[in-house]
């Protein structure tokens, strides 16, 4: 069951989160009874190994993934799969044939499903390229400008381990398109018909059922069948996600995503039934999938506790559903600004407002993913039907990052263009070098303006 603080511990599990300290830590108390004799749960849970630990055996273990397919190639990555119990395939091309043929094998709905998302999704990617406009601002020697190009080649991680993301493809795919990238394929363990498909429906036609931190070195440095990419994107495992860290630098990435969150600020007219719901719609993603309930009302909080138990016997989730809800928390706190304050603190990928007025709470709220506002907002639209992107920033990292967008695989490359009068221009940047101490750089315009007298 989900942890419930309220009060002082309240506050001290928020400072403690604050820290970056491991939230397993047994210095957090064990959350008081709640009033009425019922339990509020067990402690926060605790991990035989530290955070740090678990952190550093899967760094060593990405590494030494990353230097096998660096050196082996093809042959690594048929290793690892044999390794990790995984299925290898030679590199799939769609041809319109191959496209038809899915289209008649996947049952209509799944089909009309697919194409309605993609084409919200890709609505709004090109809502986003609309609004980017190249830059130029003139003086009177010298002009300026900004443009936007795309990157030339980008991998899509597609997850397809416990929960095959079918989605995922339309949001990186699509959007990787709409920005202009020219070649865009997909990367996933088990290249189902759903992605197979929704990848055509975003564009791609090159696919490589391959997973794991050994994908991402193979996007990166390339093998015999994989030509290397300029960027990869989407979600992963721990695996996945460390093999980005390690590489980026060598390949573009769009962010380093962890399990997923979900943030809730509720007030006394929510639904508490609707609320254990979307708690549970982002916990069942992941053991390490974390849910943050916010509200100044007790009441709310002890009928979602209620709740919960009611809902787990209604629909069949995971069997790691306990452990990620017991890493999730509940927080009674003092009024709605305290509320306020706690969710900019949390940063969390998903927020929702189920208030019945968000609008007065919107201006306030800076740090989130995205957002999902009204009782009637949930997750899960945003998930796959609504259109924004569902690819967030996690761990606290919508403090600085946002959602994947267009932007993501757009560089923005500054121009200069000097004319032969521009004496001034050279003088004045003659003096700033001058001001570092920078002989060279002082030399280059002072040669120009007096060739140019």
């Amino acid at each position: 069951m989900i942890p419930l603080y309220k009060g002082a511990d309240a506050i001290a599990w928020l400072k403690k989160m604050a820290s970056g300290a491991p939230m397993d830590s047994e210095s957090i108390p064990a959350p008081p009874p709640l009033t009425g004799g019922s339990s509020g749960g067990p402690p926060m849970a605790s991990t035989k190994h530290s955070g740090a630990f678990a952190a550093l055996s899967i760094a060593q273990e990405v590494e030494q993934i990353i230097n096998h397919v660096r050196r082996d190639g093809d042959v690594a990555i048929a290793q690892l799969a044999d390794r990790f119990g995984d299925t290898v395939s030679p590199p799939l091309f769609m041809e319109q044939e191959g496209i038809d043929a899915l289209v008649d094998q996947l049952p209509e709905d799944t089909v009309r499903t697919i194409d309605l998302a993609a084409s919200r999704i890709r609505a709004f990617a090109e809502a986003t390229v609309a609004a980017i406009r190249p830059i130029h601002v003139s003086y009177e020697r010298f002009d300026t400008g900004l443009n936007f190009r795309p990157v030339g080649r980008v991998a899509c991680y597609v997850p397809s381990g416990r929960f095959p993301l079918t989605s995922t493809a339309l949001m990186t795919a699509i959007t990787a398109k709409v920005a202009g990238v020219s070649e865009v394929f997909i990367l996933s363990p088990n290249l189902t018909d759903e992605i197979l498909y929704a990848g055509t429906v975003a564009g791609v036609t090159e696919f490589h059922q391959v997973g794991g931190a050994q994908a991402v070195a193979a996007a990166t440095f390339g093998t015999k069948t994989v030509k290397p990419a300029d960027m990869i994107v989407g979600p992963g495992n721990a695996y996945v996600t460390e093999a980005k860290r390690q590489l980026q630098g060598r390949i573009g990435i769009d962010m380093l995503a962890g399990p997923s969150e979900i943030c809730i600020i509720a007030d006394h007219g929510s639904n508490p039934y609707w609320l254990a719901l979307d708690l549970l719609s982002q916990a069942e993603h992941d053991p390490d999938a974390r849910a943050f309930l916010l509200t100044d009302d007790e009441a709310v909080a002890t009928q979602v506790l209620a709740e919960l138990p009611k809902v787990r016997s209604e629909i069949a989730l995971p069997d790691f559903i306990d452990e990620s809800l017991s890493k999730s928390v509940i927080l009674v706190l003092p009024d709605i600004v305290a509320c306020i304050a706690a969710a900019n603190n949390i940063a969390p990928e998903h927020l929702q407002l189920h208030v019945a007025k968000p609008e007065d709470l919107q201006p306030h709220l800076v740090n989130y993913g995205a957002l999902f506002i009204g009782y009637n907002a949930t997750v899960p639209n945003g998930d796959y039907v609504a259109g924004p992107n569902h690819t967030l920033p996690t761990n606290r990292s919508a403090r600085f990052a946002g959602a994947l967008n267009p932007l993501t695989f757009l560089r923005a490359q500054t121009w200069i263009r000097v004319r032969s009068n521009a004496n001034e221009l050279h003088q004045e940047t003659e003096a700033f070098a001058n001001l570092e101490g920078l002989n060279a750089h002082a030399a280059a315009p002072r040669a120009r303006y007096i060739d140019n007298q």
